[in-house]
């Protein structure tokens, strides 16, 4: 091998180990929890239903604007279940609100089938810090960590009149209404529950307000 020849393998097996680095990466950080391209098939996401108390819908809803995701609102602190296999992209404690009272959430983001995420913000109407971390602290999830169907994902704490989650489907980054993701047996429970304390209508307000 010529003087050329061994320099020019020195300079490009590195840029492409190094380029080879950064796509895998790339595919990894974007894997999914399930090797499909359908959509996930979503379980309820509170354990115990009879904590309920009000569901905001997907859409335009009577508050004004358009609302992302559906709110589960409930009276006492919960455990909140992985609705299909999930995993963890990202986890945010932050004030998600000042207007006022301060508000802190625990948002969690979650990678399903390709194309599709779930966010789940634990809304637990901490109104400091120090609440904000006690709920973060019942989110034991790690950023790549996969759980499985049913799982506990975390509890969604009791701090006030407004605890609840907001539950957010995306494809292919824009946010979708997730109860039409929900199975059979989910749906008549979401049923059964938006007939008595559903906020909005319906599950899915896309209509122009």
């Amino acid at each position: 091998m010529n003087r050329r020849n061994k320099i020019l393998l020195t300079i490009f097996i590195p840029l492409i180990i190094i380029v080879s680095g950064i796509g895998g990466f790339i595919l990894w950080s974007n894997w999914p929890a399930e090797w499909s391209r359908e959509a996930p098939v979503l379980d309820f996401p509170v354990a115990n239903i009879a904590v309920i108390h009000l569901i905001g819908g997907y859409g335009n809803v009577p508050w004004g604007g358009f609302h992302n995701g559906i709110d589960f609102c409930c009276n006492v602190s919960v455990n909140i279940l992985a609705p299909c296999d999930v995993r963890v992209t990202e986890i945010r404690t932050w004030m998600y609100a000042t207007d006022p009272p301060d508000r802190w959430q625990t948002s969690v983001q979650f990678k399903t089938t390709w194309g599709y995420t779930l966010s789940i913000a634990f809304e637990s109407w901490a109104l400091n810090e120090t609440y904000a971390d006690i709920q973060r602290d019942t989110v034991p999830l790690q950023v790549n960590q996969k759980v499985s169907r049913g799982e506990v994902l975390g509890q969604l704490l009791y701090h006030g009149d407004g605890c609840h989650i907001h539950f957010m489907m995306k494809h292919n980054g824009e946010a979708i209404c997730p109860y039409p993701l929900f199975s059979s047996t989910a749906k008549a429970i979401f049923d059964l529950l938006f007939a008595v304390c559903g906020v909005g209508g319906v599950p899915c307000n896309e209509t122009a307000s």
